[in-house]
């Protein structure tokens, strides 16, 4: 079937836009298109003499999501904005002169996934379901255009994916990770301590926690500053995350304070292991960020291990408790808490 007969059984489709008087366009403005790049153009020129254009202003919607769509826009003017959650949303892309949008819900007949908007006053091609078939039936090079245009559209959509995916691992990162230290941080141990004492009571496992605070740390970052106090901070967590096993894991707690999980260590190790840090913070290096020397520091370790019943504040408290006996006792030391106070 030639072109005039296409064109001869062509008939309107239902909701297709009527030509805007007055608004025309030129042959250069299709011949700058994507979609008609290498074709035989006098032979498709007749399809799209009755092709409607619409002037958009800048902030109308062209495509709503949700939506169905049996139109697809080629850009003869102007700039269009894509949008995924709302018509007001960040755009995700930007669709310049010379490109087409709404090609794939025109070809699937699902609705539309997301908002197009016009960037700044546009004028847009309307092509039709049914004449956009008629293209591609009458121009090896439209249908070679348009599988190019799709096949860009699904590597761009998957770009879109890896930046998302990355972008969600940062914000779980710093949603986890002290920015400081580079220790888990507070809101991640108020997810992992109640998992690790539920796994340690359904197997069995001994599993103890140890409290440690910076001794006297107002007054040293008085001495030496907050960048001081804060280069005193990072030395403290590299030489816990230094000195524990692989399974181990330590926190920033708040302030001065980390805590520390112990999994499948009972209380008489734990106080060993407790001891080791302490001893290592004791004899570490601290450098101000200039590089020069600044004084040690020493902290207090209160141990508790998981009884079989009690809440994670129980627990938490058993350490706390057993970290200030420490400071009471003159600080620089490993405590637990005495049997009677563990008496319930």
């Amino acid at each position: 079937m030639g072109t005039e007969q296409l064109l001869e059984h062509r008939e309107p489709m239902i909701g297709t836009p009527d030509p805007v008087a007055g608004i025309q366009y030129d042959d250069n403005e299709l011949l700058s298109a994507s979609l008609f790049r290498s074709s035989d153009f006098e032979a498709i020129r007749p399809l799209l003499n009755n092709c409607p254009v619409r002037e958009l202003a800048a902030g109308e919607v062209l495509i709503a999501a949700g939506r169905p769509n049996r139109n697809m826009y080629l850009v003869l003017a102007g700039q269009l904005s894509v949008r995924l959650s709302t018509a007001d949303s960040a755009p995700l892309t930007e669709i310049e002169s010379g490109e087409v949008v709404g090609e794939l819900s025109t070809i699937d007949h699902q609705p539309t996934s997301a908002f197009v908007v016009a960037s700044s006053p546009t004028r847009v091609l309307v092509i039709d379901e049914e004449l956009l078939w008629m293209l591609v039936n009458t121009s090896h090079a439209v249908a070679a255009n348009l599988l190019y245009i799709l096949t860009q559209r699904l590597r761009s959509g998957n770009q879109i994916i890896v930046e998302h995916a990355e972008r969600l691992e940062q914000y779980q990162y710093h949603a986890t990770v002290d920015a400081l230290t580079g220790l888990f941080n507070r809101h991640w141990l108020s997810s992992m301590l109640p998992r690790q004492m539920h796994r340690s009571r359904t197997c069995g496992d001994p599993f103890c926690i140890l409290m440690i605070d910076i001794d006297e740390f107002k007054q040293y970052n008085d001495s030496n500053g907050h960048v001081g106090g804060d280069a005193a901070l990072g030395a403290v967590a590299l030489t816990l995350r230094d000195s524990l096993r692989p399974t181990d894991m330590a926190a920033r707690y708040g302030g001065e304070e980390f805590i520390v999980l112990l999994p499948d260590c009972g209380q008489e190790h734990a106080l060993t292991v407790a001891d080791r840090l302490r001893s290592a913070v004791e004899s570490m290096d601290i450098r101000h960020t200039s590089g020069q020397p600044l004084p040690g520091v020493t902290v207090s370790i209160g141990a508790a291990e998981l009884s079989s019943e009690g809440t994670v504040e129980a627990f938490i408290s058993a350490a706390d408790a057993a970290l200030y006996r420490a400071k009471r006792s003159g600080r620089n030391r490993v405590c637990r808490l005495p049997l009677e106070d563990l008496t319930p």
